[in-house]
């Protein structure tokens, strides 16, 4: 199935499931422009004249990205982790859209160390970026508690920014989860269809 928005529909359903105000919209678009001018989604640059569409995978890996920028990353670190775990991404939106019409467990994790990140060329977001269903994550987690080394890890969750994605799309608020009524249906369908279909290095 296909699912596309414009540059403005997608800022404004984004915004809306982050809950940005009305004030700060306009930084928020400037912070997705300086992401695209570091080429965050391939083959849409800003300013060539014709009205850019961005595709349902694309839409979230965007969203993916503000939540990056929501825990400290810089827009470079930003689009860096995500080129740099592409297969990573793309699979963990399969685990969320695996079955067509639902979205199941799915998360990423990775350290962020905005302090003392990417000194010599070595970036913690790169090196411990990975992903889980439900098991795997908890499993992981359990490990990361008894394992004295580990000083911090940044979740998030795939699942999560789906969901409120699609209660942007359909006008939900409140805290339970949404109905998927037809606009949120065709943009999970999206997702699954471009999973299914995708070559592994086909994440932006």
């Amino acid at each position: 199935m296909d699912f596309s928005l414009p540059r403005s529909g997608m800022i404004d359903l984004l915004a809306e499931s982050m809950e940005v105000p009305e004030n700060r919209r306009s930084a928020m678009l400037g912070r997705f422009q300086h992401l695209q001018r570091l080429s965050l989604i391939d083959g849409i640059n800003p300013g060539r004249g014709r009205a850019a569409e961005y595709r349902a995978h694309q839409v979230l890996v965007v969203a993916v990205a503000f939540e990056m920028l929501q825990l400290g990353l810089s827009p470079e670190r930003v689009v860096q982790t995500i080129k740099a775990n592409q297969d990573a991404i793309r699979l963990a939106i399969g685990l969320a859209v695996g079955k067509k019409g639902e979205i199941q467990p799915s998360v990423i994790w990775f350290d962020p160390a905005i302090v003392n990140g990417a000194a010599d060329g070595f970036d913690p977001a790169e090196a411990t970026f990975d992903y889980g269903g439900e098991g795997s994550a908890v499993d992981r987690f359990k490990w990361f508690v008894s394992n004295s080394w580990v000083e911090r890890m940044a979740v998030i969750s795939i699942s999560g920014t789906l969901w409120h994605i699609i209660a942007a799309a359909e006008g939900h608020s409140g805290s339970s989860r949404p109905p998927i009524g037809p606009t949120s249906l065709a943009f999970l369908d999206a997702l699954h269809d471009w999973y299914r279909g995708s070559a592994p290095d086909s994440l932006t």
